[in-house]
């Protein structure tokens, strides 16, 4: 297995700071221990011969299937570039496209300063010093990004839902110590690998790695990846390609009755006149000479949706057919009628409407703009409807997906910056975005749960263990109203500016009473003694 280790060793590769190759290291931690204490053969061992590996190999092959099996990874898909351009193009429809803008439009929502996101460490406790470097960090690669001016970050994510790749390159400054930039690049050019540095393994890059001349290899800390599917698991690339199916089927059953109504909504009457004897000849001449004077060629375009007639885009309402008659003696009128099934309504049709609507994942109500789809109404609270519930979750996952755009970036910045951080897994896996929310939609459903959690405060608070309360109501407040960290320390830190207000006044309302009742009691004494004095 040396030959993985040395691969495109002589190809041209970027040079970069001690900390990024530091860091591309993490969590490749494969050493002898795991082996020795491992009594299981994982699916990776089982592909390289069992029990049949010395330890060299084993390390490789963890740490490869670490990188190559979490995400998909277009390259090894022969078909991808052909899948994808078709996809593109399939996205145009205006029903597919309906449906991705309306995802997009729920998992990225801008407020009003263009952000869509903040970043979120709620899980761990921070110096209060670091959360404010890791704040202006995050405005930085945001900013880089172009999110801050523009709805890229929208865009980008309507691309995941079509394509099922991201990838971007990270571009430090030339110390190595600093995100300056990103270049977005192809992601069917890359591949996940692993290079062998002084005996430690390192996750790498390769981009164009079967052309030479044009093959770069990038430590994983200059890589941004995102997938959509999962990297050994049978399933759709990405979101749009799981409606290609049903999008089909219902425009084959759309065309049929398209071209039913068209062929149903002409006139047609057939006129027999006798012409007498003619040879066999003669006779096919004339059928010939009819049939291409009657014949139509009736052609509907997928993609346009344009309907033409023998080449012409308008179409005649009405038609007379003349055949001739060897034995008749009389000229015969009769109309002709369309025969097969009625199509105006039909059950398919129907059908594959709602199974499109299925795999698109989005509520059915939303579609249906005549039973009020469009509108958010009813108790957030205590009526959602489980579709929307099973929707939100699905955005989220897209969401936990796609904030790697940000979250990557943030942890190599903040481990460059503060070296402590690079081994402390809790710090990496608790680093997340708390993206916008609808905001007219969220508000009125954290409030209704809210004021629900209240009551229920409320009733726990009044049970009681003889005199006394038997629950605390701190303890009730941060178990049941589920307030956040931020949440909680802004109303603690309102409490105490109230007090010391409170305090504030009471001392200078006590200190001139005070000095009042002095002035009193000095008067007193004043006038007592000139009382005396009479």
């Amino acid at each position: 297995m040396a030959g993985f280790f040395d691969r495109f060793s002589s190809g041209p590769i970027n040079t970069v700071s001690d900390g990024l190759r530091r860091i591309s290291g993490l969590g490749m931690k494969y050493d002898d221990m795991v082996i020795k204490q491992s009594r299981a053969i994982g699916t990776t061992e089982s592909q390289i011969g069992g029990s049949d590996f010395n330890p060299r190999e084993l390390m490789y092959a963890l740490a490869l299937s670490d990188i190559s099996q979490k995400k998909y990874t277009p390259i090894f898909d022969k078909d991808y570039p052909g899948r994808r351009e078709f996809l593109r193009k399939f996205a145009l429809n205006s029903e597919i496209d309906w449906m991705i803008t309306t995802v997009t439009d729920e998992a990225i929502v801008y407020d009003e300063t263009n952000y869509f996101a903040y970043p979120s460490t709620s899980l761990m406790e921070m110096k209060e010093s670091m959360e404010e470097e890791m704040t202006d960090q995050f405005k930085r690669i945001y900013n880089h990004f172009g999110f801050v001016n523009d709805t890229v970050a929208w865009h980008f994510f309507r691309q995941f839902l079509i394509d099922g790749v991201l990838a971007f390159e990270i571009v430090f400054d030339g110390k190595g110590e600093t995100i300056i930039g990103f270049k977005e690049i192809d992601a069917a050019t890359i591949r996940p690998d692993v290079k062998n540095e002084n005996g430690i393994l390192k996750k790498v890059w390769y981009q164009y790695p079967d052309t030479p001349g044009m093959t770069r290899m990038l430590y994983d800390t200059q890589i941004i990846y995102i997938s959509y599917a999962k990297g050994n698991l049978p399933s759709r690339v990405s979101y749009v390609e799981n409606m290609v199916r049903s999008f089909n089927l219902l425009r084959i059953v759309e065309n049929a009755q398209v071209m039913w109504t068209l062929m149903n909504s002409t006139w047609r009457l057939k006129m027999v006149v006798p012409v007498g004897t003619k040879s066999p000849q003669k006779a096919r001449e004339s059928l010939g000479e009819m049939m291409s004077l009657y014949k139509e060629d009736i052609r509907l375009n997928p993609e346009s949706g344009e309907v033409t007639v023998n080449g012409s885009p308008t179409m005649q309402y009405y038609k007379n057919y003349l055949f001739p008659s060897k034995n008749g003696e009389q000229v015969s009128i009769e109309t002709l009628t369309g025969e097969g099934p009625d199509m105006n309504e039909s059950p398919l049709l129907n059908y594959f409407t709602n199974k499109m609507k299925e795999d698109s994942k989005i509520p059915f109500m939303r579609f249906d703009k005549a039973q009020n789809g469009g509108q958010l109404t009813g108790s957030a609270a205590t009526g959602v409807d489980r579709e929307e519930i099973r929707f939100h979750k699905f955005v989220n996952r897209l969401r936990s997906a796609f904030q790697e755009i940000l979250t990557k970036p943030l942890w190599i910045q903040m481990c460059l910056k503060y070296r402590e951080l690079e081994n402390d897994e809790i710090f990496k896996s608790s680093i997340g975005l708390r993206f916008v929310q609808d905001n007219i939609f969220e508000e009125i459903r954290r409030q209704e749960i809210l004021q629900k959690r209240m009551e229920l405060v409320g009733a726990l608070k009044e049970i009681t263990d003889g005199e006394e309360p038997f629950f605390d109501v701190t303890w009730l407040i941060e178990r049941y109203l589920k307030l956040d960290k931020d949440e909680l320390a802004s109303n603690q830190a309102a409490k105490e500016l109230a007090a010391k207000k409170k305090k504030d006044k009471e001392k200078e309302e006590g200190g001139g009473d005070e000095g009042g009742g002095e002035g009193e009691e000095g008067g007193e004494e004043e006038g007592g003694a000139g009382s005396l004095g009479f």
